[in-house]
Formats: C-alpha cells, sequence, structure tokens
C-alpha cells in the first residue's frame, strides 16, 4: 500500500511517497521515492517543471559497451597478428593489453600508472 509521508529535518518538510508491506509479519517501509517539499509538488501538479539543483551521473556499462565495440571491431586479434603469439610468461597478448587501455582511454582516461588501479 502506497502512502505520502512527511519528515521534518532542520525545520523543513520533505514529502515522500512510501510504499509499505508485510516483512516476517511486521508492516515496514519496503520503498520510499522523494517528492519534494509543499512549493514543489504543488508546482508539479500544476504542471511547471523543477529543474533539481544537482544530479549525480554514474557509468553503467560504459566498459561492457566499449569492450563489446573493440571486440566487433577485432582490434585484439589484429595487433596479436601483427606483434605475434604472447609470451609463455605473460597473462594476456599485447592485443588484449592495448584493447583494456583503448576501453579506458574511452571511459575514464587516465595514466598508465593509474590504470592498473581503475582496472581493479
Amino acid at each position: 500500500m502506497a502512502s505520502i509521508i512527511s519528515k521534518k529535518f532542520k525545520g523543513n518538510t520533505y514529502y515522500y511517497l512510501a510504499e509499505s508491506a508485510r516483512v516476517g509479519g511486521k508492516p515496514r517501509i519496503v520503498s520510499q521515492h522523494y517528492l519534494g517539499k509543499a512549493a514543489d509538488i504543488e508546482a508539479a501538479m500544476a504542471g511547471a517543471q523543477v529543474a533539481p539543483e544537482r544530479t549525480k551521473h554514474l557509468g553503467f556499462g560504459d566498459v561492457a559497451t566499449a569492450l563489446s565495440v573493440l571486440r566487433r571491431l577485432r582490434l585484439a586479434e589484429s595487433v596479436d597478428a601483427v606483434v605475434g603469439p604472447r609470451r609463455d610468461d605473460v597473462s594476456a597478448s599485447v592485443g588484449t593489453y592495448v584493447e583494456m587501455m583503448v576501453a579506458n582511454r574511452v571511459v575514464a582516461p587516465c595514466s598508465k600508472l593509474a590504470f592498473s588501479d581503475w582496472w581493479q
């Protein structure tokens, strides 16, 4: 069941849409979505669009997308064809390393020394 709840914080009242359900036989809030202050809700009901004061952008799937494109282009295979087979004392071929470095430059460019930290 959904309901609108208010929370006071530093003298301001904020409203949330809360969904309740029974968890372990007891009523609990299972999700809540921020609606804003009363003035924000009133403006939204009047049809006005309120721009957020700040946003947080998260990269999701960017590395997977970059690697997918590089693999369709067969970058690692092309580099390995020119360079030759990998040495026995390394875990990946030169083409694989080049593929990872290109993905890094596309997604989150950093120095060569910082690459291993980024990859982890």
